[in-house]
């Protein structure tokens, strides 16, 4: 498995996020959706470019699932643990290997050395390549800064004082996260796993859905999904089993109405919102079984407007929704 993820969608801004408190950090605040479980999730203009966080605690223990993309926010709820956490922080839960859900481990890692990260199996067999992706996002982030450097005479004269602190502060975060590593999971998971966080039992399985390599957790009696990018309102197929996906989203819409589901992007959601998801899933399946003579420009172009309609709402819905629906469509030639 490699990390083929668009680790791009984040790399544009990281110099300026990261050189401040964190953008998401200052927008967005933990959201509690019930006594135990807290919900961290990216503001609006964030929401296709980086990943939510959930926060769980029971009587003995604690687990964060999934960590963001930008390490200035991961260190941010660093902060917010050190301060509120009450209980060991004991689990690390990575639903899947696309970098705004993964590398942001590391960060964690860091600080709490003794938290076990949990994968699915088949993640935990190539975990050397996201080792490496850590590493090269990192270099990313310099090349980004020494470019900020070299814009920086272009700025008004007023400014120029402002961003050379600005890109300080980030050269001093680089330096900081390049002694950290992201070690390997020392939990996978092949099918499911049970564990008891202090009089609160949870369960983690694993599928073949957004990747072939997914984890989600079912907590509260099943009132409480933790889907990761398997339940996005708009999902992104360009990695997908989109036949098992189909098939795991039906199951999972026939779920109470009062089922909380707490998706890797965006808000809360309820078993209805997947009803949307599984059929964008299944057109995008069926336009490329109905029109074999077709290539990705002309699928795109004649795949049903309704979608657009029901997912375009704002300038980033707009960006957004072409790319996923393209990456689909090439998701599903490519398994004809």
């Amino acid at each position: 498995m490699k990390n083929y993820f668009i680790s791009f969608r984040l790399t544009h801004f990281l110099v300026f996020a990261g050189a401040l408190l964190s953008i998401s950090q200052a927008q967005a605040q933990w959201q509690k959706i019930s006594n135990q479980v807290d919900f961290f999730q990216q503001p609006a203009n964030l929401r296709f470019y980086d990943s939510n966080q959930i926060l769980i605690k029971g009587d003995s223990c604690a687990l964060i699932f999934d960590a963001s993309g930008n390490f200035s926010t991961v260190e941010a709820t660093v902060k917010h643990l050190k301060r509120t956490l009450e209980v060991p922080l004991c689990y690390l839960i990575a639903s899947h290997f696309h970098d705004d859900h993964l590398l942001g481990m590391a960060v964690l890692q860091h600080h709490y050395p003794d938290a076990k990260l949990i994968t699915h199996k088949k993640l935990a067999t190539s975990f050397t390549d996201f080792q490496q992706a850590y590493t090269n996002k990192l270099d990313n982030y310099q090349q980004s800064i020494e470019l900020s450097f070299q814009r920086l005479a272009k700025q008004p004269v007023d400014k120029q004082p402002a961003w050379r602190d600005k890109l300080k502060l980030a050269k001093e975060r680089l330096l900081r996260w390049r002694e950290y590593a992201l070690h390997p999971p020392a939990l996978t998971v092949t099918d499911s796993l049970a564990l008891d966080l202090g009089n609160y039992p949870i369960t983690i399985n694993a599928y073949q859905a957004h990747t072939d390599a997914d984890l989600m957790l079912f907590a509260e009696q099943r009132t409480i999904l933790i889907g990761g990018d398997i339940v996005d309102y708009l999902p992104y197929p360009g990695h997908g089993n989109l036949t098992s996906w189909q098939a795991l989203l039906k199951e999972l819409t026939t779920g109470t109405s009062e089922q909380v589901i707490l998706p890797g992007h965006g808000k809360p959601l309820t078993v209805k919102n997947l009803e949307q998801s599984h059929a964008f899933l299944i057109a995008i399946q069926e336009h490329v079984q109905n029109n074999p003579e077709q290539n990705l420009a002309q699928l795109q172009q004649s795949f049903n407007k309704q979608f657009a309609n029901q997912y375009i709402t704002d300038d980033i819905s707009a960006k957004a929704y072409p790319m996923f629906l393209q990456a689909g469509l090439k998701r599903a030639k490519q398994s004809k």
